[in-house]
């Protein structure tokens, strides 16, 4: 939808620097044809011949066609480099709304450590993070835990300082 918005944009915008241009051209063709300077600077060439200056047409008409190949050449480029800024600006966007992130001051029980919602509703830790970020939870038993839990288990427990 975006990037239908901005080609329509870019179509006007074109048609109506064409059509600026298409008016100074008219613009142009008027006050040449007021002042005549084609015809006075070929009759300029003519009396001053070992000037060469009738040459300076064909090097303008050279430049003229040099600066319409370069200037096509650097809008296909940057046409194709805004598309790509476009798609990329969309990816962006797309994963932007995708995270959630936990950030704030978290209402939490000093007891139980269940969490309040924006609601005021009371949460098990595992639920109000699932809910509020893109984290799962596994569930197992730490070795302190085991040991309360299951006194009559003996489990080796691990070293911490290796």
């Amino acid at each position: 939808m975006r990037q239908e918005t901005n080609d329509l944009y870019n179509k006007q915008r074109l048609l109506l620097v064409l059509g600026f241009l298409g008016l100074l051209s008219v613009v142009v063709f008027i006050i040449a044809g007021q002042f005549d300077f084609l015809e006075w600077f070929v009759s300029f060439s003519r009396t001053h011949e070992n000037w060469e200056l009738d040459e300076i047409f064909a090097v303008c008409i050279f430049w003229i066609l040099m600066l319409a190949v370069v200037s096509y050449v650097l809008f296909r480029k940057a046409k194709s480099r805004h598309a790509a800024l476009v798609e990329a600006n969309d990816k962006l966007q797309g994963a932007m709304a995708e995270i959630k992130q936990l950030r704030g001051i978290i209402p939490i029980c000093a007891n139980c450590k269940k969490i309040r919602d924006e609601k005021g509703d009371w949460q098990q830790v595992e639920v109000y993070v699932r809910d509020h970020s893109q984290a799962d939870f596994s569930h197992g038993l730490c070795p302190e835990c085991i040991t309360r839990l299951y006194p009559d288990l003996k489990i080796e427990q691990k070293d911490n300082h290796q």
